[in-house]
């Protein structure tokens, strides 16, 4: 992974990091693009176990320390090559992200 002014290239994507410079864990001060980083670090540990199953997402946007809403949709501005899977559920389906590589890890991380 190479970081390029806010941008980096994971295998043959390229993925806009949006303020990597933003503090995460306060207490520590962890930075988004640091944690962004580390997953990128421990991918190959990490991908085996989440690896073709639908993700639900646990969101922090202002930090480990302020509110968080878990998310399981997949976002319409996810880019295409990100892998979904559509599941039934009570009253209908729903489309969740599922990460089988380093990228998809990294802009899910961002």
């Amino acid at each position: 992974m190479t970081a390029l002014k806010g941008v980096v290239r994971v295998d043959r994507r390229e993925i806009e990091i949006s303020r990597p410079e933003k503090v995460l864990f306060h207490e520590d001060g962890i930075t988004k693009g640091e944690l962004i980083e580390y997953y990128a670090r421990i991918a190959p540990r990490m991908l085996p176990h989440v690896c073709d199953r639908p993700l639900t997402l646990e969101r922090y946007p202002n930090g480990i320390d302020s509110k968080r809403f878990f998310q399981k949709e997949a976002s319409s501005y996810f880019p295409d090559w990100i892998r979904r899977v559509t599941v039934k559920k009570v009253g209908g389906t729903v489309t969740h992200v599922v990460c089988n590589d380093t990228a998809t890890l990294v802009y899910l991380a961002n």
